[in-house]
């Protein structure tokens, strides 16, 4: 395997093993989430502060943001080695990737209504440089800020992700395992002789 390749596949290695502890991380948060947004509806002397809430909320929308990088990287190191493998087959997810744009520009972004939305001016289908980057491409062209259904940010099933993550992860090893005992039946040869 030429080093490129190596890396490669270190890549997509280290990338599904961090998106599989960020759904667990994020699983964290929103149970953290929930349970705290309960309890504070219950006014009891136990109950915590609405800046527990808060705090919670803050942490699970970080984890959620953190998950959905984790897994956008994850997607370019598949592709990148398929494509020096020479292999069709990895698919750009579409929402992903409008999801992870929305993201990394929000800070461009407008608010109304517990939505995130492009500038006003800018174009609503997501054309031309800086224009709503991701925003346009989501569902109703926006982002709700609010979090803590069962989906990423109400658009990326976690499970799915954790899925293609954990299946990444199992293919590899078994690549690795297969090259050291072709390595080692390859030694044998080479005493045999």
């Amino acid at each position: 395997m030429q080093e490129t390749q190596e890396h490669a596949v270190l890549f997509v290695r280290t990338w599904a093993e961090a998106v599989i502890r960020q759904v667990e991380r994020v699983n964290e948060a929103r149970e953290k989430f929930h349970v705290d947004a309960r309890n504070y509806e219950r006014m009891e002397d136990w109950s915590p502060s609405e800046e527990d809430v808060d705090r919670a909320f803050r942490a699970l929308w970080a984890e959620e943001h953190t998950l959905v990088w984790a897994a956008h990287q994850l997607e370019q190191w598949r592709i990148r080695l398929g494509q020096l493998r020479k292999r069709d087959g990895v698919a750009r997810d579409k929402t992903l990737a409008s999801l992870r744009n929305a993201l990394e520009h929000l800070v461009e972004a407008e608010f109304q209504d517990g939505y995130a939305v492009p500038k006003e001016g800018r174009s609503t289908f997501g054309g031309g440089r800086g224009k709503g980057r991701g925003l346009a491409s989501l569902p109703d062209g926006r982002l709700e800020i609010s979090t803590g259904g069962p989906a990423v940010f109400d658009l990326l099933d976690a499970n799915e992700v954790e899925r293609v993550a954990l299946h990444q992860v199992q293919a590899i090893e078994g690549e690795l395992e297969q090259d050291s005992v072709d390595r080692y039946l390859s030694l044998l040869e080479d005493l045999a002789d």
